[in-house]
């Protein structure tokens, strides 16, 4: 039996004060699970559904919407893949509780394809965040089973924003997409309290920051020193995943080369680039000492690899992309921060696991 989902707890502790109007309860009259008068919400390419009641259980395919709904105080019913997630930051807010193992796990593999449509009726969900072509793609599901679906278990409303999907840019911004999870919880007043934060963050680092506008070569499939193959994540593009690197100003140094790579890229093409920092923005799950027995060692090892400036300057970071939403977006850009401007904002402990009680 899948459990209820857990709401995250506000906290009573000064050191949160700036979350809990974001994380706790909502304040607005309602709640999950409430009878309502019916409002529609509608997302792209999903669609539109009326709602009489507020969801409470719901599905997610793994990505920016579940952490949405977490900013939002909800945890899943069901994902897949979660030991690629980085649930380290929720353990960081102070006075949140959430609980993975509450959520049923469902896929094949470290993709989490082949999805049992018999699992979707057992949890029964009120809602599945998903974005309808990235749910058939996965679950391999016919035209008529996705129909199936939307008719006897719940509607799918989701978007895939982290970057283009087969050549069609993502059809809202982070922020653009958390409001529709918004509407779709009737959590208004949490989501305006998080785009004020947001906004006070993005000041904050923007004010704080130096004049300086450092290149970059970001990568998306982590980055394997012995492969000598890395694939390029044009971080100019409208795509979420490399919202931080915007955020702090970085330049594409793909793109400041007039470059578009479609592929891997080599070594030799990296120290033609030469950029001031490599980056991968897929890897937050790993601990502190995974990143550098796995990632940072063997590239200073590498005979070729340590020829590059970003390596010989320690200049190898990383941030969150694939699973970015509200909480990891200020958790990733904050950390990426205190890596490339520690006189500004303070050293990098590391791991997030370090981060002092203060």
């Amino acid at each position: 039996m899948v459990s209820r989902r857990h709401v995250l707890a506000s906290s009573v502790g000064l050191t949160a004060a700036t979350f809990a109007g974001c994380l706790g309860e909502s304040d607005d009259s309602e709640s999950s699970g409430a009878d309502v008068d019916p409002y529609e919400v509608c997302v792209e390419p999903a669609g539109c559904h009326t709602f009489d009641r507020i969801p409470e259980e719901f599905f997610v395919i793994p990505g920016s919407q579940e952490d949405m709904a977490m900013s939002l105080g909800l945890q899943a019913s069901a994902h897949a893949y979660p030991d690629r997630k980085p649930y380290k930051f929720y353990d960081q807010l102070p006075g949140v509780e959430h609980d993975p193992d509450e959520i049923y796990q469902y896929g094949e593999g470290e993709s989490a394809r082949n999805y049992d449509k018999e699992l979707f009726y057992e949890v029964d969900p009120d809602v599945i965040l998903a974005d309808p072509r990235m749910l058939q793609n996965y679950s391999n599901w016919s035209d008529d089973d996705m129909e199936e679906i939307e008719t006897y278990v719940a509607p799918i409303l989701g978007s895939y924003i982290r970057f283009d999907y087969e050549g069609e840019e993502p059809y809202y911004t982070m922020y653009e997409l958390f409001e529709k999870v918004a509407e779709i919880f009737q959590r208004r007043e949490q989501y305006e309290a998080w785009v004020d934060l947001r906004d006070e963050f993005i000041d904050e680092i923007e004010s704080n920051r130096p004049d300086e506008e450092p290149t970059v070569a970001v990568f998306w499939r982590g980055i394997d020193a012995a492969s000598g193959e890395f694939e390029p994540a044009p971080i100019h593009e409208k795509r979420n995943d490399a919202r931080s690197f915007r955020d702090l100003g970085f330049r594409d140094a793909f793109a400041e080369a007039g470059l578009d790579p479609d592929g891997a890229v080599g070594y030799e093409t990296l120290l033609d680039l030469d950029p001031d920092y490599i980056a991968a923005y897929n890897l937050s799950s790993m601990t502190g000492d995974e990143w550098q027995s796995q990632v940072v060692e063997p590239l200073e090892n590498h005979s070729t690899a340590r020829r590059l400036s970003a390596v010989e300057n320690g200049n190898v970071v990383r941030s969150s992309g694939q699973f970015m939403g509200p909480i990891t977006h200020l958790f990733s850009t904050e950390a990426l921060a205190k890596q490339v401007y520690p006189e500004a904002f303070g050293e990098w402990p590391g791991d997030s696991a370090d981060i002092p009680e203060d």
